[in-house]
């Protein structure tokens, strides 16, 4: 096998792999029966209509979010096409965060916009929602600081906020061998401003995410505290969108056991795990259920929808 398709595979089993290998050390560490009987003990129902809810909120706030990004990239569509067009990308997003905002800018670029224009304005909302998830995490953690790990975590929120200024402010000084890309261009022509709309746009979405997430937990019987759940609830789904693994499965789940256990009401440290464990795995694959129902049913909407004009950029 040569080199390129060789390379090829590694990129598509890996992140198989390291979900693999994180699930089999989460299997090792939980005890096997402490973890069969927080899955039998769940109310398997309550989550099921919970997580149906969940994605029926999601989309409007996050179709809304991604026509806001996109204009200030200069690609103005309307709500109820990008409503259908977000939705069906739902199927793409069952791989991974990346594949599903990808899916919107095949559909933009097949309804006519520039494709240079459709990438840069992808760009613009990849880096506005990236952004945005950073700074509710930062703001969460500064208000609910952890004592034990103060140091570190305050050392990342520096880091993490340094780079942001970094970045607009090579947006707003125009750097010349960048702006001149046509795939980058739409970056620097929504300059701070449009990127500062495109974040402000995005984090009501992000916020509805966090605070749903945190729902699950009392749903399954775990009060765990909303100050600590807007606290490191945006982390873990941070960290859950990099493409580590297909849609974070693994990582979601090992950073919501080393993270919330301890608010388990189960009466042993291994429990606790356990019934952190079942309720994130039983979350996953129900919020992946409903995803790929209403990504099918989004998709077959829009396959209805006449023609969209090919005019898409701002004037």
């Amino acid at each position: 096998m040569d080199g390129p398709r060789l390379r090829a595979l590694a990129a598509q089993w890996l992140p198989w792999l390291v979900a693999a290998a994180i699930l089999v050390w989460l299997f090792r560490s939980v005890p096997v029966e402490a973890l069969r009987d927080a899955l039998r003990r769940g109310p398997w129902l309550a989550l099921v209509l919970y997580s149906l809810v969940e994605i029926l909120l999601i989309l409007p706030v996050d179709a809304w979010s991604t026509r806001e990004a996109l204009a200030a990239g200069g690609v103005r569509r309307g709500f109820g096409e990008l409503f259908l067009a977000r939705g069906a990308s739902y199927l793409l997003g069952l791989l991974s965060y990346v594949a599903g905002q990808g899916g919107v800018g095949f559909y933009l670029a097949k309804a006519g916009v520039n494709r240079s224009r459709a990438a840069g304005a992808m760009l613009l909302m990849i880096m506005s929602n990236g952004i945005a998830a950073v700074l509710l995490a930062a703001f969460g953690l500064l208000a609910d600081l952890p004592q034990d790990q103060r140091e570190i975590l305050l050392l990342l929120i520096a880091g993490a906020l340094g780079g942001i200024v970094l970045y607009l402010a090579v947006i707003a000084v125009r750097v010349r061998w960048l702006a001149g890309w046509s795939a980058l261009a739409p970056l620097f022509e929504a300059g701070v401003p449009g990127h500062l709309r495109a974040i402000a746009a995005r984090l009501p979405h992000i916020l509805v995410l966090v605070l749903l997430q945190w729902g699950a937990f009392p749903v399954w019987g775990i009060p765990l505290p909303l100050s600590r759940g807007l606290a490191l609830m945006p982390v873990a789904l941070l960290i859950a969108a990099l493409p580590i693994t297909p849609s974070g499965l693994g990582t979601g789940q090992a950073l919501q056991v080393l993270f919330f256990s301890a608010w388990s009401t189960a009466p042993t440290p291994e429990a606790r795990s356990a019934d952190v464990l079942a309720l994130s795995l039983a979350h996953y694959v129900f919020g992946m259920a409903w995803q790929a129902v209403l990504g099918f049913v989004c998709l077959a909407l829009l396959r209805r929808r006449p023609a969209p004009a090919p005019e898409a950029e701002a004037g």
